[in-house]
């Protein structure tokens, strides 16, 4: 791959749709979804978009993110704590955030999402799926 290759690649923004569902089991809500991803190196910064669906007569919704670079467990060290996971947005039912993937050398990206309900007696279980950030191995200077 040429330099201009990877130049192209890093600056473009790779899009993923992620669907996430609640389901009540007991007394807790559990959150479904496919939130895992393994990026490319040199395949530049990735969108990740969220939209929770809730089950009918309760309202689930997007409450906050934990993020830890370098971190290959879950859950992740709480708060916002990732050079790789910018940007975040978070809405009721919508949430994203992108992932420079501009680290210089591979490494696991652990997130979890938190959520709240509109039923006191429930608790809802987070969702905290691992990225694999291949990275870049051409630096954004283009200087080897």
């Amino acid at each position: 791959m040429t330099h201009d290759e990877i130049m192209q690649e890093q600056t473009h923004m790779t899009d993923h749709k992620i669907p996430l569902t609640a389901t009540i089991v007991g007394n807790k809500v559990r959150i479904s979804g496919n939130g895992d991803a393994d990026l490319k190196p040199n395949s530049g910064g990735h969108r990740f978009e969220f939209a929770i669906a809730s089950p009918p007569g309760l309202t689930v919704e997007f409450a906050s993110l934990d993020s830890e670079d370098n971190c290959s467990t879950c859950p992740p060290a709480s708060g916002e704590n990732s050079k790789q996971i910018v940007s975040v947005k978070i809405y009721p039912t919508t949430a994203s955030f992108n992932d420079n993937n501009n680290n210089s050398v591979p490494m696991d990206v652990s997130y979890q999402w938190n959520f709240t309900c509109d039923n006191p007696k429930l608790t809802v279980e987070p969702f905290d799926p691992i990225i694999k950030n291949g990275g870049t191995t051409t630096p954004v200077s283009g200087i080897a």
